[in-house]
């Protein structure tokens, strides 16, 4: 569609009127790969540059006020490159390389001149930083000085990046420059990119969120205190406060008030989220940035907020300190307000169908649409029916089920430990294969019978069930896939950072059912004591 044939369709259906302005003709300019092309080679000339230039000057490394001395002025010769307004990609990327370069050098000058013991050199590199936000003229430049300096500011106060304080700031500057500032003539070139800055820095606020806390509080239990204490909530309700506050700002630039079904919903939406927000760190803030580039029409911020949005969901998802039962059902919940909220939407905010070009009335097929949304409800519902079925199945074996214990086997000490997880062996392994190698199938599932001892520990008995009902004999699950046997698992999952405490395991603890099926919950030391529970059950 041209602009003519979209200026007669507006003015057919009263929106303007009159006749078509002027278009403003686009100046030329190269197409994008040579721009690509162009920028690429500036860097490349930049590195091998400031490659040159290192072995030379090596050894100023040690000097503070040399230090500081390039990296000013290297960036005082970007800012009198960019003052004069140069388009030309080959040199604007070579000069934002060189300048990056010296805002390191200045990074590392201060740290080397003052001798700084504690984070405070790092309040004087971001406020070098905001400075450098106003002087550039140069987009890129403004983003990555704009991000370097808010990373700088909260990295030097821990506090104010676990406890979600941070974040909340950053979230609130991000609201009102894409409210109030973006959109502005001539302030939105210069607001642009700090406010896609910022939106990179909230969610990597969010991850750092996750890993100070984790490490301070949960691990470590350092500086315990109520700031700690709260820092999971207070985080949420700081961000779900920001994302409240562009709510109401959305709603009274739509003219929505809250006696509508608009606003009503708006707020119901908010307290979804402010729930679900408790246990999926981030989510607000990845929904505050997919809203926002709704809202403005920014597909860069509905990217970063979608990619997000899974992130974190993901993150939850294989968090080992939470029961997958408990994840399923939260997930499940979200799932469900979701299309609940689609349903009262389509119910309460109708849109009247469009028309074509000639303005004859499309005829929708109600029909058809209205079997494909009941099809896709209904295979919804049956797949949620389906694994949280099997979800529950295994949380009741767990609860129900017998407990067994069986000796672990030496494994290649190389493979034993891989990520967060221990490759498993058995001992009785090894009695099974014996019973079954004279049978010659690859292949094959069945019970081994084991007989528990005081403390709990199976020991083979056979492959065949006792004559007579005992006690403590109980029959266990296995598979043999290709001469090799197997149970529920070859692997444990465990915690990042624990793979020492696990060195110590001699026994797998299995939940076995009344049929044999078993799921592996712990693992055990040569004293039969508790080492770890297994997070992934």
């Amino acid at each position: 569609m041209n602009d003519r044939l979209l200026w007669e369709r507006m003015k057919k259906h009263g929106l303007v009127q009159g006749a078509m302005p002027p278009v403003a003709e686009q100046p030329d300019s190269s197409p994008w790969y040579i721009r690509v092309l162009q920028g690429f080679a500036g860097w490349l000339a930049a590195l091998l540059l400031l490659g040159f230039l290192g072995f030379g000057v090596a050894g100023l490394f040690d000097n503070g006020p040399v230090l500081l001395f390039m990296g000013l002025l290297l960036n005082g010769c970007a800012f009198v490159y960019y003052r004069k307004n140069q388009n030309n990609d080959f040199f604007d990327q070579l000069v934002l390389a060189f300048s990056l370069t010296g805002q390191f050098l200045v990074a590392f000058g201060l740290y080397e001149t003052f001798e700084f013991r504690n984070r405070d050199w790092l309040l004087l590199l971001a406020g070098y930083q905001f400075i450098l936000v106003f002087i550039m003229r140069q987009y890129l430049h403004r983003f990555l000085s704009t991000w370097f300096g808010v990373i700088a500011l909260f990295w030097g106060y821990e506090g104010l990046v676990y406890s979600g304080v941070g974040s909340a700031l950053v979230a609130a500057c991000l609201v009102w420059i894409w409210l109030d500032r973006v959109d502005r003539e001539p302030d939105g070139i210069f607001y642009e990119p700090i406010g896609y800055a910022l939106a990179l820095a909230l969610l990597q606020l969010n991850v750092h969120s996750h890993l100070w806390l984790l490490d301070l509080f949960w691990y470590r239990r350092e500086g315990e205190g109520l700031l700690l204490e709260l820092a999971g909530p207070l985080r949420t309700v700081l961000q779900v406060g920001v994302l409240s506050y562009f709510i109401w700002r959305l709603c009274q630039e739509q003219g929505v008030k809250f006696k509508q079904p608009a606003g009503r919903l708006a707020f119901l939406g908010l307290l979804v989220m402010l729930l679900l927000s408790f246990p999926i760190l981030g989510l607000s803030s990845a929904m505050l940035l997919l809203l926002l580039g709704y809202a403005r029409q920014k597909p860069v911020l509905m990217v970063m907020g979608g990619l997000a949005l899974l992130g974190f969901v993901g993150w939850y998802y294989h968090n080992l300190q939470t029961t997958l039962l408990v994840k399923s059902m939260i997930l499940m919940v979200t799932g469900l307000s979701m299309l609940l909220g689609w349903w009262l939407l389509r119910r309460y905010l109708r849109v009247l169908p469009a028309t074509d070009v000639n303005n004859n009335d499309i005829q929708p097929t109600n029909g058809v649409y209205k079997s494909a949304r009941l099809a896709a409800l209904l295979t919804l519902v049956l797949g949620l029916l389906g694994v949280n079925h099997a979800i529950i199945d295994k949380q009741h074996l767990i609860t129900d089920g017998r407990s067994v214990l069986l000796e672990l086997a030496p494994a290649d000490p190389r493979s034993i430990m891989q990520g967060d997880y221990m490759r498993l062996r058995f001992a009785i392994a090894a009695d099974i294969r014996r019973a079954v190698s004279s049978t010659n199938t690859p292949n094959m599932t069945g019970l081994v019978w084991v007989q528990l001892d005081e403390h709990g520990v199976g020991r083979y008995q056979g492959l065949t069930p006792p004559e007579e009902t005992i006690e403590e004999v109980v029959g266990m699950q296995f598979r043999v896939r290709n001469n090799r046997v197997q149970f529920a698992t070859n692997a444990f999952f465990f915690q990042e950072g624990d793979a020492k405490k696990f060195d110590q395991a001699r026994y797998g603890a299995f939940r076995v059912a009344e049929d044999g099926t078993l799921l592996l919950t712990a693992m055990y030391d040569k004293d039969h004591q508790l080492i770890g529970e297994n997070r992934l059950d």
